[in-house]
């Protein structure tokens, strides 16, 4: 049984990425419009997270944290420290329960006239290090818009099999998949079979599948054809991919 669907390219993963981009810029804007004002203490969330209001006067470093799927993340440590590496003041990023409060992932600092290094951290993600952030007046905001910190993801092996080495120009190739990852059985996401760039059969991966999928392939000219199968990846697996599988395709016999 053959699975074909639409597969998300790298082109369109880019055009996701860059209209998420332009939202959360056009959000991080609205929120330094009315940053200090819109974030007293009743602004924390739910979870019981402290967040003060900016003191008058003070200057800001703000920003909203995001992964490389464009998820708005929160409980993200966010530390700033003085060139002389003197720790200057801390926030968790979070989300206002309030309507007009800024979106998931937003932190704010308090700090004061100088040149800071800003480490951002969580459990699960790779430490983001921004240097000589310049803070030139009391009372500036400076707005850093989308900082991005990339998850952790898990190794994942991908395998392929013909299940005919040898076929006619009237037939369809067959190719049998197995993807497989020590942190989890059931993989999920998109699945290619190209030859070179050109993507010759796809398939979706389901909880259901438990990494094995079945995928047919465009029928092909007369020749000898090398194959590949592509694991895209998830939002918590790494992309992988199979040797080389050698298919040869003659005319049939009449």
């Amino acid at each position: 049984m053959t699975d074909r669907l639409v597969s998300v390219t790298p082109e369109t993963r880019n055009e996701m990425s860059y209209r998420r981009t332009a939202a959360a810029a056009a959000a991080l804007i609205a929120v330094a419009a009315i940053a200090p004002q819109a974030l007293p203490a009743s602004a924390a969330p739910a979870s019981g997270h402290a967040t003060s209001a900016p003191r008058a006067g003070s200057a800001l470093i703000q920003g909203v944290v995001v992964d490389q799927f464009g998820t708005y993340l929160d409980d993200v440590q966010v530390q700033a420290t003085k060139a002389d590496g003197t720790p200057s003041a801390s926030a968790l990023t979070y989300a206002s329960d309030r309507e007009d409060g800024p979106q998931h992932g937003y932190f704010f600092l308090e700090v004061t006239r100088g040149t800071y290094t800003l480490t951002v951290t969580r459990d699960g993600y790779t430490t983001l290090v921004l240097d000589d952030i310049e803070v030139a007046k009391a009372r500036q905001k400076v707005s850093l818009g989308e900082i991005e910190i990339q998850k952790k993801l898990a190794d994942t092996r991908t395998k392929g099999a013909l299940e005919d080495s040898s076929i006619t120009t009237k037939q369809n190739g067959v190719v049998d998949v197995e993807v497989s990852s020590k942190a989890t059985s059931k993989p999920t996401g998109t699945v290619e079979v190209r030859e070179g760039r050109e993507v010759l059969g796809e398939g979706t991966l389901r909880t259901k599948n438990r990494g094995e999928l079945t995928i047919g392939i465009d029928k092909l000219d007369k020749g000898i054809h090398h194959l590949k199968v592509y694991y895209l990846g998830s939002s918590t697996l790494k992309a992988s991919s199979s040797d080389n599988l050698t298919l040869k395709v003659v005319r049939p016999k009449h």
